[in-house]
């Protein structure tokens, strides 16, 4: 079996040089060689990876889906070098950088944390974790006001963002009703149909996408749930799920998480109801090393949403 080819970072570094600049001869100015030996680097990089990394149309240059990922990723190599030659020359103190994060109020605090906990606790000497919660149109105005790093939405991001905010979808999961002990118990049949006029808990918004897609999926069953209370807070609901008022539809990924936390049990679950969490950053400017790691943990999903 033929060993794997080793990426050069001399390549990778004039490749980052042209993914930043937007051209091969901007790149090639502030290397101080010549437009040609770029242009070479960057053919030896693509016949290693495999990948082409730049759709070259007339005079200009544009990341692929997959030079997306290589420019993410040589920007956190290089960012940690940088500081790895401060730390070992200077005897420096690793910097401590803040990160900061809006979460969107629909978004599970559960989730949220599982998303950005493996961050947060490989770098927990050197992170400032700064999380904004509010309504999606807030955040991504922050957002694309390079005022936050990242977003973490469930719902897609507006056409109107797109020329300023990408989006990577990082994970998509169905969804399990759960409640106390006692209330599933009481249900008279089996799932779904022991849904109907059951006490439900929900979200306060009735057009986000996953509301909205609950409601078709309940109608597509016969189903009339009873809606025993809205909440702007998804923890403050599984509190009152907690005390047996309703039960809550959450996404079966933290299933385990909102048992263990809340002493909730499964009524049932679907696969057809898809809760998505995407995350969304300021485009066209340097990626945070750390909002960089948070994509990297989760695989390359749909292209329409890189």
């Amino acid at each position: 079996m033929p060993s794997p080819r080793r990426l050069n970072f001399k390549h990778l570094r004039y490749f980052l040089e042209v993914a930043q600049r937007g051209s091969v001869t901007a790149a090639a100015r502030a290397l101080h060689v010549a437009p040609q030996t770029v242009s070479a680097q960057l053919l030896e990089l693509e016949g290693t990876t495999g990948q082409a990394l730049f759709d070259r149309t007339g005079r200009g240059l544009a990341l692929t889906a997959a030079g997306q990922i290589a420019r993410d990723y040589a920007t956190t190599i290089f960012a940690m070098g940088e500081e790895l030659a401060d730390v070992l020359t200077a005897g420096a103190r690793p910097q401590r950088q803040n990160l900061r994060i809006g979460v969107t109020d629909s978004v599970p605090k559960l989730l949220a944390v599982a998303v950005l906990e493996p961050v947060l606790k490989k770098h927990r000497d050197r992170v400032e974790l700064i999380c904004r919660e509010g309504p999606l149109a807030e955040l991504a105005g922050l957002a694309s006001a390079r005022e936050l790093d990242a977003v973490l939405a469930d719902a897609p991001m507006s056409p109107s963002l797109a020329g300023s905010l990408q989006a990577r979808l990082l994970m998509s999961s169905g969804l399990s009703f759960m409640g106390a002990k006692a209330l599933v118990r009481s249900l008279p049949r089996a799932f779904p149909a022991c849904l109907d006029n059951a006490p439900l808990l929900a979200g306060s918004s009735t057009t986000s996408p996953l509301a909205q897609a609950l409601d078709t999926w309940l109608i597509e069953k016969d189903i009339a749930v009873r809606i025993a209370g809205r909440f702007d807070d998804t923890a403050l609901m599984k509190d009152f799920a907690e005390k047996g008022l309703g039960l809550i539809a959450v996404p079966t990924s933290i299933e385990a998480q909102v048992a263990r936390q809340f002493g909730l049990v499964v009524a049932g679950r679907t696969p057809d109801v898809r809760h998505s969490v995407f995350l969304m950053r300021p485009r066209r400017h340097r990626i945070h090393a750390l909002v960089a790691e948070i994509e990297q943990q989760f695989p390359a999903r749909d292209a329409r949403h890189q």
